[in-house]
């Protein structure tokens, strides 16, 4: 049976059984291609070439020559290596620009052959070519120069690499291993991240990505996908119970509250759906809250300032955060339907905040809102914003309806994620970084919101199944 509903999904994509060939890459040969590159680059270094531009070069070439080839090794190199963003920064500044170009072009190039699989992806295209427009739209009615082709290019950039994910995820990609490499990474990140921790002055975990709050959200999106890890039954469990701990270490060492109340939206979610039992979820919570007992104890300033002295520390820090809200709020009454532009809330915030609250010297270049909703409502308006988190809750849906058929548990872990980042972006500005572009491409996979397309006239004749595929094992 299992049989004929392949060969059924197969024909009902293009007339005929076509095997894809399989294209096998010779480790001599590529050897042999790429030994050149390393030989000129000592050259180069010899006659008085800068290192480290040379060295860049040098990667920006091997990375190209071989992830071109390899779409699934494209889209597992932007996967891994965005938690490191900031490390990626210092080798170049468009290290990670450059890897989603690579991405992109190695999916151009497969796509030519034919395409990945025989799903539709209008779930993840329609809203994707709304948020675009919308931003365009926004853009056309309050442009504002090169900060605001900047933010388009942004939207842009992520809205093309959720699509290309998701195309890969539904094809050569199983979307296990992408979630696979994406909690190893969060792990080393982890890691680098305490460390980091313990020889600051500040023991603040934020070591690969500057922002600590920024580093919650990406930890935090891979404490529900640790499972994957394990990849037979017959590996150790202790792997998956330390990359666990190593996670929620790293998340609590973050001090980030939206990060708190997205753990917190997570166990009640799966309390509520019956994936975490209440004893379970009761001990999860008492652990976190002892660890963050120990760190109050351990670092009394500033979360022991905010015990101790409420109201200095509302006024130095919860309080700069709430006005600026307000005035984001405010700039999205100024232009409800369109916002104010691209950009724009960087440019003129300060116009729009209270008399007295202008930002001071520890916040100087301040470029974000705090929510992602705020943030996107007053520079696209209320158009840019539904279209925003119709990006990522239509493949929120699509696969919590999968889910109640077939009860996959990566799609149930991979909706926990989701819907603890979502509730943790209202309260910090996280639109531009992967996390939540990246869960919304896993969901279209596990999703797969629609059957292959059939003809209108004579559909093929032993198409006698539902069009549904087989679960992935």
């Amino acid at each position: 049976m299992a049989g004929r509903a392949d060969g059924a999904l197969t024909t009902s994509a293009a007339a005929g059984s076509r095997r894809r060939p399989v294209v096998k890459t010779n480790p001599r040969g590529l050897l042999a291609f790429l030994l050149p590159l390393p030989v000129a680059a000592a050259a180069g270094l010899g006659v008085g070439l800068a290192p480290h531009p040379a060295l860049v070069v040098e990667a920006a070439i091997v990375s190209a020559l071989v992830l071109v080839a390899r779409l699934e090794w494209a889209a597992l190199a932007v996967i891994g290596t965005a938690v490191f963003e900031d490390y990626l920064t210092l080798v170049s500044p468009w290290a990670e620009e450059w890897l989603y170009a690579v991405l992109v072009v190695a999916w151009l190039v497969r796509r030519a052959g034919g395409p990945l699989h025989a799903h539709r992806l209008r779930a993840a295209l329609v809203p994707a070519s709304l948020l675009v427009g919308a931003v365009l739209v926004a853009f056309v009615a309050h442009p504002h120069g090169r900060p605001g082709l900047a933010v388009c290019a942004s939207y842009a950039v992520l809205a093309v690499v959720m699509l290309v994910l998701a195309d890969c995820l539904c094809g050569p990609l199983a979307p296990a291993r992408a979630a696979r490499v994406y909690v190893l990474s969060c792990v080393a990140a982890s890691g680098c991240g305490l460390v980091t921790a313990l020889v600051s002055d500040r023991h603040l975990v934020a070591g690969p990505v500057a922002s600590s709050d920024t580093l919650a959200f990406f930890l935090l999106a891979a404490v529900p996908l640790v499972g994957t890890v394990r990849t037979r039954p017959t590996q150790p469990v202790w792997w998956v119970w330390a990359s666990f701990a190593l996670l929620l270490a790293a998340g609590v060492g973050t001090q980030s509250r939206p990060g708190l109340v997205a753990l917190t939206v997570m166990v009640v979610v799966a309390v509520l759906t019956g994936q975490l039992a209440l004893r379970y979820a009761g001990a999860l919570l008492a652990v976190v809250m002892t660890a963050v007992a120990l760190l109050v104890a351990v670092l009394p300033l500033p979360i022991g300032q905010a015990l101790t002295d409420p109201q200095r520390y509302a006024d130095t820090n919860i309080s700069q955060r709430i006005d600026v809200r307000v005035a984001a709020f405010d700039m999205t009454t100024s232009s409800p339907v369109v916002g104010l532009g691209p950009g724009a809330f960087a440019l003129f915030h300060h116009e729009h905040r209270r008399a007295g609250t202008e930002p001071d010297a520890t916040e100087p270049d301040l470029d974000t809102a705090y929510s992602t909703a705020l943030e996107a409502s007053a520079e696209l308006g209320l158009l840019g914003l539904v279209a925003l988190y119709a990006a990522w809750l239509v493949p929120m849906a699509g696969a919590r309806l999968r889910w109640t058929r077939d009860r996959s548990g990566l799609t149930a872990a991979t909706f926990l994620a989701a819907a603890g980042l979502l509730t943790a972006s209202l309260i910090e500005s996280q639109q531009f970084t992967l996390p939540l572009w990246l869960l919304a491409a896993v969901l279209l996979a596990l999703g797969r919101p629609a059957p292959p397309w059939t003809p209108v006239f004579g559909a093929p004749s032993d198409n006698r199944t539902s069009g549904q595929p087989r679960p992935r094992s």
